[in-house]
């Protein structure tokens, strides 16, 4: 079984084939030019050692190619990238300058305790209509609408420490700014 392209194409592509030598139907050997390089640091390749590999590649071409990582080492790359753990404030306030304040003085006490934010993300307005008869009798049609207004921002710390926990914690809000947070 083989897959290939006319000679027209300029993209190199994946030829599949099974290895004559080995009987085994599900093991797929890829073109050296396709292979990853090693991207796992000691301490990643010394637990994943134990784990039986994904495909089967000669020890010979294990170390050639082109940067792009292999399926079994996708799920390792991915967890140094996230954060192990992260802090979400969100925020909510009828007035829009008492939210905007209250993200400045979050954002400054984070940064002081060199952590890393995200944000303040603007989420959607959340808006409530109340719709009041002017008069209860003959003037059903005489109404007042009345209009309340949620503004929502969201900002995330990621890496924090402890100091920057108890910064946060003395940080002095505003009564008009309702505070959420989540670890």
């Amino acid at each position: 079984m083989a897959v290939s392209a006319s000679a027209s194409s300029t993209l190199p592509l994946l030829s599949l084939h099974r290895a004559a030598a080995n009987p085994n139907p599900t093991a797929i050997s890829f073109p050296s030019s396709l292979r990853a390089s090693p991207l796992r640091s000691r301490v990643a390749a010394a637990a994943s050692a134990a784990a039986p590999p994904a495909e089967t590649i000669p020890d010979d071409q294990a170390t050639e190619g082109t940067g792009i990582p292999l399926p079994s080492s996708i799920g390792d790359d991915g967890e140094e990238l996230a954060p192990k753990q992260k802090i979400r404030i969100k925020l909510r306030s009828y007035w829009v300058p008492l939210i905007e304040d209250s993200c400045k003085k979050i954002i400054e006490a984070a940064k002081t305790t060199n952590a890393k934010t995200m944000g303040p993300v603007p989420l959607p307005t959340k808006r409530r209509i109340y719709c009041v008869l002017n008069s209860p009798h003959v003037h059903k049609d005489s109404r007042f609408h009345f209009e309340i207004r949620t503004h929502q921002r969201l900002i995330d710390i990621m890496y924090p420490t402890a100091q920057t926990i108890d910064s946060l914690m003395q940080l002095q809000l505003p009564a008009g700014v309702d505070v959420e947070v989540k670890l």
